[in-house]
């Protein structure tokens, strides 16, 4: 389910909370990028902040949202910055 969320259900979710089923860390989401939209497609992409403790490799995680639900995202470390690490979800749908 969070993978098919549109940007404005992810915009309303900024500085909440994210549980790793993988795992007991817990990641916050603090951005969403501004969309872009051509006549094709729609792309933005989530920015979380996680653990400086708990490193999240490149790959797909399954995540618990309190009001979003669950479902899966591909989340790619981006920066290491002083409260932990940054995470990317990148989207790019086709309109059709």
């Amino acid at each position: 389910m969070l993978d098919n969320l549109k940007y404005e259900e992810y915009l309303s979710e900024i500085n909440t909370k994210f549980k790793l089923k993988e795992s007991s860390a817990e990641i916050e989401l603090i951005e969403v990028t501004d969309k872009t939209v051509n006549p094709n497609q729609e792309m933005f992409s989530l920015i979380f902040l996680g653990d400086k403790d708990n490193f999240l490799e490149q790959k797909i995680y399954h995540m618990f949202h309190e009001k979003l639900g669950v479902g899966e995202l591909f989340l790619v470390p981006i920066a290491e910055v002083s409260e932990g690490f940054k995470y990317e979800a990148g989207f790019n749908r086709l309109i059709i």
